[in-house]
């Protein structure tokens, strides 16, 4: 028999829940860009690489944050954090991918700011029905 880890609250309705994913994701497109910022502004490393890890970066924290307030949990889960990285990855393939791409026409922090916008509707469909379902 498998029980069912019920969360500590019912899960936000469709509008609530998309504000603070939204909420989520804007403090790590921050934290996304401070990581770049560091990695390939700073330290000199390929902007490849260094978009690519400043996103998983940002996808962690974004996991944090989604299950413990967005989607209110508040039970870490290693399942979750996997099915979220796994669709934030998808997400992150056509961010990293768009963002060199746009980073030869524009600065690189402007285009890995539009490459984040590319996937984010994706994430969230995916994690709303998926990752956070009921």
């Amino acid at each position: 028999m498998t029980t069912r880890v019920q969360p500590l609250r019912d899960k936000p309705h469709l509008r609530t829940a998309l504000l603070r994913f939204a909420v989520v994701g804007a403090l790590g497109t921050l934290v996304n860009l401070a990581v770049l910022e560091l990695l390939h502004g700073q330290l000199g490393y390929g902007f490849t690489r260094s978009s690519a890890a400043a996103t998983e970066v940002a996808i962690i924290g974004n996991y944090l944050g989604n299950e413990l307030w967005t989607f209110h949990y508040r039970r870490l889960s290693l399942r979750r954090l996997l099915q979220f990285n796994v669709t934030m990855l998808v997400g992150a393939a056509l961010q990293v991918g768009s963002a060199t791409l746009l980073k030869e026409y524009l600065p690189y922090l402007l285009a890995q700011t539009l490459g984040i916008g590319v996937g984010a509707a994706v994430n969230f469909a995916f994690n709303f029905g998926w990752t956070w379902r009921r």
